[in-house]
């Protein structure tokens, strides 16, 4: 029976994308762990960038290690997909349980290598569940199939962002913000809430009696210090009679960074890492449930491939005979960077004083909005799945999004956040569906949009004069992110013939960008300890967001360039269906 005419084993369809989902939560649950860690362990901001390091790292050499096995034996065929998808499984909770012996040390190298572990199981699951997921029916709806799991990847990492921040941080006060606050009762309110937290952890110190007395005593008069100074200003701020925030916004953006700069005593550590146990116990669960149930599922392992055909392809294939493919290689190197770069550096953006001081309690809504864009981007691409009339399929391509979006602000009002400015962002979403109408199914022309729009997004948050506005603008990166890992891939391998199999695993190598890139951009957050004046008349960090520009410059280069190099050998046009990774 021809292969064209197989149908989409949905049954073994639906039991795999539960790994995807995992994927998603568990990435989401990185940008929540980087604030934190940041601040437990007084981390500088290209240090914090470590956790996105060791988890993308883990992709490159979990593939690596996978590709040098399979020189010598083919791991999928010998072992089965469902094992070795289990096996991927366990590793990961492995990585996840070692969160509580992380917690009990108060060591940030030991949660380093949990999270490495964690990307190494991760690294597996992508290598099989991928290539599982496109032979799980017609060849031709493959695509289609990852564009779905895509779309289940997107709803984890807005989800996930959420329960981890009520794990860590408990649930939002909307009640509260519902107030009308004028800016000075908003600067005096966090003031106060600075001070509990030092107050806090003075008391905490007060009752270590494990650490030596000369930690715990500058430790205690350090904090006690900034107490000080925050009392100065709520009593500057209650004699106040100047509209102007401005100055003491100043001070508080000070004292915090001073604040951030005491080491806290090992056993005060420990305590304020107690809550990240749990969450990450319970995860460690799941992936041991997840791969018993892989492991006894009816997934069937594809037909096995012609081996004497593998040997022939690695003998010839040199990867210098295909442009597209290193060029896309690249490619993907930076769309990956550049996804993960944007949202793990918000926090550090949006706790500036210019983007409002926002504390680690309440950026899981800012979280769960980014993610969720490349779930309304990935939603929007699945439509095509459907075999519908012109005009349904138009009017899915806006209701599939609004749904989206429904799902993210739904999420946020169980968490009791307020989403409140969130209800402007629609505008960016009418953007995107626009742009994606214009790049239609042609792969380059829809990286090259989305590059450009990108880029655009980029330059208006960096020059946006309010704030409030700009931030949605950097977010917004998502949502022409969301689609474009299809559009690079299907350009990277067009016409690779026999060497698909082999370019697809340099591709996922490349995954690694997302651990490298936002060290970078890091890097250039911290130009704002030594440079407090910062550049152009903004901060560092909001400078920092030059480096995703540059990220989305490239992709829309490619989109435009690689159909240029595939013409020449004859492909004239490539279709992309609008997933994720």
């Amino acid at each position: 029976m021809s292969s064209e005419n197989v149908q989409t084993k949905w049954g073994q369809f639906i039991s795999l994308i539960i790994v995807f989902f995992f994927w998603g939560f568990v990435g989401s649950a990185n940008d929540i762990l980087i604030p934190v860690f940041k601040k437990v362990f007084a981390l500088s901001q290209v240090q914090s960038q470590l956790v996105a390091w060791a988890f993308y790292a883990a992709y490159f050499v979990g593939a690596v290690i996978f590709f040098i096995v399979s020189l010598k034996r083919d791991v999928l065929q010998q072992f089965g997909y469902k094992k070795t998808l289990a096996a991927g499984l366990l590793l990961s909770a492995v990585g996840s349980f070692l969160f509580i012996p992380a917690a009990s040390f108060g060591s940030f190298p030991f949660f380093l290598t949990a999270l490495f572990i964690v990307g190494l199981g991760f690294s597996i699951q992508q290598i099989v569940a991928n290539p599982l997921a496109i032979k799980m029916g017609n060849p031709s709806t493959g695509a289609h199939r990852l564009t779905l799991a895509g779309g289940i990847n997107s709803f984890g990492t807005t989800i996930g962002a959420i329960l981890l921040g009520i794990a860590l941080f408990g649930m939002g006060d909307s009640n509260d913000k519902k107030r009308d606050y004028q800016p000075i009762e908003i600067v005096q309110k966090d003031f106060i809430k600075l001070k509990n937290e030092i107050s806090e952890n003075i008391k905490e110190i007060s009752n270590d009696n494990v650490d030596s007395k000369d930690i715990t005593s500058a430790a205690s008069a350090a904090l006690s210090e900034q107490v000080i100074k925050i009392d100065a200003q709520l009593l500057a701020i209650s004699q106040n009679t100047n509209t102007s925030v401005k100055p003491f916004v100043k001070q508080y953006e000070t004292i915090e960074k001073d604040i951030a700069k005491i080491h806290l005593p090992l056993e005060v550590v420990k305590s304020k890492l107690h809550l990240v146990k749990f969450p990450f116990t319970i995860l460690g669960f799941a992936f041991i449930v997840v791969a018993i149930f892989m492991y006894f599922s009816k997934i069937e392992d594809p037909v096995k491939e012609n081996e004497e055909e593998v040997k022939v392809v690695h003998e010839k294939f040199n990867i210098l005979d295909y442009p597209q493919l290193y060029l896309g290689m690249l490619g993907i190197f930076i769309y990956v960077g550049t996804e993960v770069t944007i949202i793990s550096n918000l926090p550090a953006l949006l706790k500036t004083s210019e983007f409002g001081s926002v504390l680690e309690d309440a950026i899981a809504p800012f979280i769960a909005l980014y993610w969720g864009s490349l779930m309304i981007g990935r939603w929007n691409g699945g439509v095509n799945v459907f075999n519908t009339s012109n005009l349904v399929n138009t009017a899915l391509k806006f209701i599939v999004p609004a749904a989206a979006f429904g799902v993210i602000i739904g999420a946020n009002i169980f968490a009791a956040h307020d989403v409140s400015s969130f209800y402007i962002y629609p505008i960016w979403i009418l953007l995107f569906i626009a742009v994606s109408f214009v790049g239609g199914k042609n792969a380059g022309k829809t990286l090259m949009l989305f590059g450009i729009s990108g880029l655009t997004m980029m330059v208006l948050g960096l020059a946006w004069p309010d704030p409030e506005i700009a931030k949605f603008f950097f977010i917004s990166g998502g949502l022409f992110l969301s689609i474009m890992w299809p559009s690079i891939f299907d350009l990277a391998i067009a016409g690779l013939g026999k060497n698909t199999g082999k370019a697809s695993s340099f591709l996922i190598m490349m995954i690694l960008g997302g651990g490298v890139i936002p060290l970078l951009q890091g890097s250039i957050c911290d130009l704002d300890a030594t440079n407090p004046n910062g550049i152009f008349g903004i901060t560092y960090t909001h400078f920092s967001y030059i480096v995703p520009l540059i990220g989305f410059a490239y992709l829309g280069f490619y989109g435009f360039y690689c159909p240029k190099i595939l013409k020449k050998q004859g492909i004239s046009h490539i279709e992309s269906a609008g997933g994720g990774h």
